[in-house]
């Protein structure tokens, strides 16, 4: 035996002495482990020792979601022998599935949590395979059940063109939940996706904590039967369901968290959860809100509603506790006042019919905005950051001269400002308007500038002039993109001047006394970064021409040149 030979061997053997070190360890770690693992690696580990195989037949976490079943094709075949394979690779998944579940209940192991995920599957005739897996999975006493049907027999969003079917012909081809599962006294965690609920009699979830269906039917008895049935519910989310028009709320003193969403057919909602700290409410038709008795609340959402100036002002006074509030769509509030101690971030994003804001929130922290020029008042508070992205619909110069006044107010109050802009257009001052105008932001020393639009041309070069105009003498300026092909400049200003002139003058703006950056800059230092490039780009530029230079970046040779034009 050679010597390199030996070597191997020795490996090997502290390879497997490893293993079998972890091998030994107590089954519950064993099962601990396995849960960081996806359910093909789960499987996987079986083979490394009987005590890993033993360790999967009393693992209590089965997951059989779209990973499992991506092997199995999703539509239809035309050829017959595709088919045919089709359906053989279908029938062995099925029936793994149920293997794996009958040999759990004959060891009398119970679940921890049964996934079953086969909303991609474009397959019919499921029902009867649901089923039973649902039985096997209630009679181990399964904790967290989560279902996800297929597509095509769900109750998803309603087709209102002539000769589609209506709700009620829609839903009769929908996965009806066995009742058993309303009456589970083990289940905490229930997610369903694309079934049908009907109550035959009283549903008694004893100790379910959390709840979330998405795109299911329910009638309103339906589902005012489910809320009374859950006393400890703590998590509640409605998200594309359809089949009920009110949404009433009460009793529920573990209640926590409550989001809705697109739920269609929501005429009335009232919450009526005095422990209540998170609520999200989107909902697209016009719909009578009563929130008032959520004393309790922290988070709140509403988002796409029909909401009148009047309730949104008489609403918050009722939240004493309310830190993060969030308007988002809603356009017909044309005046939002906000007066609350305790508000810490405040999020007005694309409200369409607004024409004015006045917060008078002193613990104010955070504020976003994104919409169209608009009166601000705000009272006195001192804001760690504020993000501003707003609209430019023309390029008439009162729309600057309002724009540059907003964010020499938000300076003013404010120890950072982020800028936002679909493709820098916001920081291109025209230059008629730099000469009878101070710059808004002095005294910054770093400014981050975000382009949220997707595949937009961006003017890296008009851009930093203007940011270099809006806040003189910035240490670092970076621009950046998240969509799509994201990227990233960021630049790195040192100047041979002061920022306050001993009696030089800038004769390019107004901004004097302080130093225009083409007459004082002394080095840029750029680092460049994309998805489409696998490393940081760095240049440094000096010397009299730096201004050419920097335009010299439009011969960056990146693959990003379709989206950002420098």
């Amino acid at each position: 035996m050679n010597r390199e030979s030996g070597d191997d061997i020795v490996i090997m053997e502290e390879v497997l002495s490893s293993m079998d070190r972890i091998s030994n360890l107590p089954e519950p770690i064993l099962h601990c482990i396995l849960s960081f693992l996806s359910f093909k690696q789960v499987v996987q580990t079986t083979v490394l020792s009987q005590a890993w195989e033993r360790a999967w037949r009393t693992f209590p976490i089965l997951e059989f979601d779209k990973t499992f079943f991506n092997q199995v094709p999703s539509v239809s075949c035309n050829n017959k022998i595709e088919a045919q394979l089709g359906d053989e690779k279908l029938s062995r998944a099925l029936n793994y599935v149920e293997g794996t579940l009958r040999t759990r209940r004959r060891e009398m192991i119970r679940l921890d949590k049964f996934t079953l995920d086969l909303y991609e599957l474009r397959v019919k005739e499921l029902g009867p395979f649901v089923d039973r897996c649902i039985f096997s999975a209630l009679e181990s006493d399964v904790k967290e059940l989560k279902l996800a049907l297929p597509f095509h027999t769900s109750a998803r969003v309603v087709d209102t063109r002539p000769g589609m079917p209506s709700v009620d012909a829609r839903n009769k081809r929908c996965y009806n939940l066995p009742q058993e599962v309303l009456c589970s006294k083990s289940i905490q965690v229930l997610a369903l996706s694309c079934c049908k609920l009907q109550s035959l009699r009283s549903v008694k979830l004893s100790s379910l904590k959390k709840l979330c269906l998405t795109s299911v039917y329910a009638a309103d008895l339906v589902l005012e039967s489910l809320v009374d049935g859950c006393p400890l519910i703590e998590h509640l989310s409605l998200v594309n369901c359809l089949g009920f028009n009110t949404l009433d709320l009460s009793g529920l003193t573990k209640l926590n968290e409550f989001k809705v969403r697109n739920c269609q057919e929501v005429l009335w909602l009232s919450i009526q959860a005095l422990n209540v700290k998170t609520v999200s409410i989107q909902l697209s038709l016009p719909c009578e809100i009563n929130v008032a008795s959520c004393k309790n609340i922290k988070f709140l959402t509403l988002r796409l509603l029909s909401l009148k100036d009047e309730w949104l002002c008489s609403q918050i006074p009722n939240f004493p506790f309310l830190e993060n509030l969030n308007l988002v769509g809603c356009d017909k509030l044309k005046s939002i006042k906000i007066s609350s101690l305790s508000l810490k971030t405040l999020k007005i994003f694309e409200c369409a019919g607004l024409i004015e804001v006045k917060i008078e929130a002193p613990n104010l922290s955070i504020f976003r905005y994104e919409g169209d020029v608009v009166s601000f008042s705000i009272g006195a508070m001192t804001l760690l950051e504020t993000h501003l992205h707003f609209d430019k619909n023309n390029s008439d110069i009162d729309w600057y001269s309002e724009y540059i006044g907003l964010l020499a107010m938000f300076h003013n109050v404010s120890k950072a400002v982020n800028l936002e802009s679909y493709k820098g257009e916001n920081a291109d001052i025209p230059e008629d308007l730099r000469q009878i105008r101070s710059s808004p932001f002095y005294g910054y020393n770093n400014l981050d500038f975000v382009i949220t639009g997707t595949r937009v041309r961006v003017a890296i070069k008009n851009t930093i002039d203007g940011l270099l105009w809006i806040s003189p003498h910035l240490r670092t300026v970076t621009i950046k993109s998240f969509y799509l092909n994201w990227f990233s400049f960021k630049f790195e200003f040192s100047y041979k001047k002061q920022a306050v002139y001993e009696g030089g003058i800038a004769q390019c703006c107004k901004s004097r006394p302080i130093s225009c950056w083409r007459q004082c800059i002394e080095e840029v230092v750029v680092e460049y970064t994309s998805n489409c490039v696998n490393n940081v780009k760095r240049y440094i530029f000096n010397g009299e021409d730096i201004w050419e230079k920097i335009d010299w970046l439009a011969d960056l040779d990146t693959s990003l040149a379709w989206s950002v034009e420098l």
